[in-house]
């Protein structure tokens, strides 16, 4: 990811531009890409401290929390943005997780994708570069099958890393097993990629340069065993440049006033990994710069800080209701990741949002093999969105940058005001699909399932599906009453039975689902008690059952490693679960990966 970040190209000629991925990535890359961002990168931004260690005491804590992680020295106490971490898993643990993500032989094959690409690239010098680099990077890793085999190549299986502004200017930093070792190891790949870099000197530390269009460069150095990255001006100064490499330390840092351990408390996070984004800090480095990571890249760029004079009241209503992003992990084992985001907001957003959610029954299960839900009253929302578009109305931001925003509520206000909303909307308050089971029937895919839909009136809402589809209408349901079959000519022969049921509180359709019993029990399943907005969830068994259905209807675009590969996923994978949901911070957004056990 490093590289990436530095966006290089071939022939010592470096340029940074836009690219675009191609047609060709297949199913399983996306999948696997998944997998490893809770995995992988999870232990990527993991500190390397021991937790057998001692505790220390009196004056000896201040030393003990710059060894058990170093990097914090580093990172400004008022820096606009960071992510860093304390400890870490063990690097067995982190190579085990890593071997049991990675199904056997997908590496090769998609480096074999790579390679076939490159002739349809070619005219594009920056993917064109990117790739072969990735393809070097990736050919390095083929035949690793130890936390040896990671370390000879100069790196760490779970580094200690950190992300963070010097002002607004980024820096990364990645800890290295070896020097020596990743030197190597880079220069290969770089050899292989057909990249030249530049050398400079500043303060007796050599270091390479990657020069882009425009006034700014991206250095990159190794040393005290971290490799570091950073983009800077192309005349940065020495002053500067110590600045970046750590050899002039910020006067406080977030080790100091222990933000990162207040930051994990505040929201839950493991000390594995975590980061802020403060809204407030970005926008007065923006107006009213003080950090010389800031002015230098000011004036490289020739921008002038921000003249927020006539703003000033505008920018402190939005950095009030939403003062910023946090990040971190609930949970980081060699049985589940959970990685979560937040976007934080005020007292009031949360009190609306946390309006909208209702019960809708077996939303926020993990019941069957698939899932996915909404838990959002319709009329709650309309509402909600009246009322703050009515506020911008009433007081509508003056910036002419913010204009946008008036101009968006308005939008949604409308958009949302529309017959089918106001058709559905009140008699609406959720859903939630459950897959149970999916398999090949005379030759085409079927589902076995059911579409919970709750509702304040159930009989209201049958009502208004009747218009599209009157064979519900056809039906005698009733709260409480039996399962009926819905008989429908537009249905196809081969199409499995629908089944339909009714409560006080909802309406369920169930696909080849005729047992009462099963129905019902849809129909009674507990509502979630987080304050959720939405939920999904796929299990392993779900690609299991898409590796059989993708094995007995062949496609020119899906080999038998890619069917492979969702096999060997199926068997690794328990559950993964994505969900939108309401706490007293504001709207997290959280992703976990669950293996199941070797």
């Amino acid at each position: 990811m490093v590289l990436i970040f530095m966006g290089f190209v071939r022939n010592g000629e470096p340029k940074i531009k836009t690219c675009h991925t191609q047609d060709g990535f297949q199913m399983k890359t996306k999948l696997s890409i998944a997998i490893t961002l809770a995995l992988i990168s999870a232990g990527l931004i993991s500190g390397c401290g021991d937790n057998n260690e001692p505790a220390a005491t009196g004056s000896q804590q201040e030393a003990s929390k710059n060894n058990a992680a170093p990097m914090l020295k580093y990172i400004p106490a008022d820096s606009p943005y960071f992510m860093a971490s304390r400890e870490t898993l063990s690097e067995e643990d982190a190579f085990a997780i890593f071997q049991r993500t990675q199904p056997t032989g997908s590496l090769d094959s998609d480096l074999d994708e790579m390679r076939d690409t490159l002739p349809q690239i070619q005219d594009d010098e920056v993917l064109y570069t990117l790739t072969t680099l990735l393809i070097a990077l990736g050919e390095e890793l083929v035949g690793v099958e130890s936390l040896e085999d990671i370390h000879a190549l100069g790196m760490k299986m779970s580094p200690q890393a950190a992300f963070y502004g010097l002002g607004i200017l980024p820096v990364m930093r990645f800890e290295l097993q070896d020097e020596e070792a990743f030197r190597k190891t880079l220069q290969r790949v770089l050899t292989k990629a057909d990249i030249t870099l530049g050398k400079a000197t500043t303060n007796d530390t050599e270091y390479w340069v990657i020069t882009l269009e425009g006034p700014l460069q991206v250095i990159m150095v190794i040393d005290d065993q971290q490799l570091l990255v950073s983009v800077v001006p192309q005349d940065a100064s020495d002053e500067l440049l110590a600045h970046v490499l750590g050899k002039t330390l910020p006067d406080s840092n977030i080790g100091d006033t222990d933000a990162l351990v207040k930051l994990e408390q505040r929201h839950d996070f493991t000390p594995y990994g975590a980061g802020l984004l403060s809204s407030s800090r970005l926008f007065d480095e923006l107006s009213t710069p003080e950090h010389p990571g800031t002015l230098a890249l000011m004036e490289a760029i020739d921008e002038e800080p921000l003249d927020l004079s006539t703003c000033q009241a505008d920018i402190d209503r939005l950095t009030g209701r939403f003062p910023g992003l946090a990040m971190g992990m609930r949970e980081y084992s060699t049985d589940r990741v959970e990685l979560n985001f937040i976007l934080k907001t005020d007292e009031g957003i949360v009190s609306d949002l946390r309006g909208l959610t209702t019960q809708v029954p077996g939303f926020g299960s993990s019941e069957g093999m698939a899932s996915v839900g909404l838990n959002m009253n319709l009329p709650v929302l309309v509402q909600t969105i009246q009322k703050y578009a009515q506020e911008l109305r009433e007081n509508p931001f003056s910036c002419d940058g913010l204009q946008d925003l008036n101009n968006s509520w308005r939008d949604i206000n409308m958009a949302i005001n529309n017959p089918i909303t106001m058709m559905i909307g009140p008699a609406l308050s959720g859903f939630n699909v459950r897959l149970d089971d999916l398999k090949m029937v005379n030759g085409e895919p079927s589902v076995a399932g059911i579409l919970t839909l709750a509702s304040q009136n159930p009989m209201a809402l049958l009502s208004t599906l009747s218009a599209f589809m009157p064979e519900l209408g056809a039906l005698e349901l009733a709260p409480g009453g039996e399962p009926q079959k819905i008989e429908s000519m537009m249905l196809p022969p081969e199409a499995p039975a629908l089944y339909a049921v009714m409560s006080d509180n909802a309406l369920v359709l169930g696909a080849d689902i005729s047992d009462p019993a099963a129905l019902q029990a849809g129909l009674e399943a507990p509502a979630s008690e987080r304050n959720l907005l939405a939920y999904g969830h796929l299990t392993g068994e779900f690609y299991q059952s898409l590796a059989d259905i993708m094995e007995q209807s062949p496609s020119p675009e899906l080999s038998s490693s890619d069917i492979e590969s969702f096999k060997q996923f199926g068997d690794i994978l328990n559950n993964m679960a994505y969900w939108v949901e309401v706490d007293d911070a504001g709207v997290e957004m959280s992703f976990s990966v669950e293996l199941i056990a070797p």
